[in-house]
């Protein structure tokens, strides 16, 4: 789980971060991401989840549900569109 969070928090960039969540010290959020000696808090999963719901089934169990708008890092704009509209061949 913890490698998943930090996959999550380079995908969407520690002063994306900073700016959006509780937690505005864009180093933590940077240590987070790299520092691998460095464990991760609960208050950083839930400050990310919190702006970020949709990366929570990904985070906590590595699945996507995208009919859900779970997603991950991997997960296109096209992906979740294409499941939600029931596009793509007949």
């Amino acid at each position: 789980m913890e490698d998943r969070l930090r996959e999550v928090v380079r995908h969407i960039g520690p002063s994306t971060l900073a700016k959006n969540t509780t937690i505005s010290d864009r180093r933590r959020w940077q240590t987070v991401a790299t520092d691998f000696r460095t464990k991760t808090r609960v208050e950083d999963l839930a400050a990310l989840l919190a702006i970020y719901p949709e990366y929570e089934l990904y985070i906590i169990h590595g699945e996507t549900d995208l009919a859900r708008g779970q997603i991950s890092p991997g997960v296109t704009e096209a992906d979740v569109r294409l499941a939600g509209d029931g596009a793509g061949s007949r």
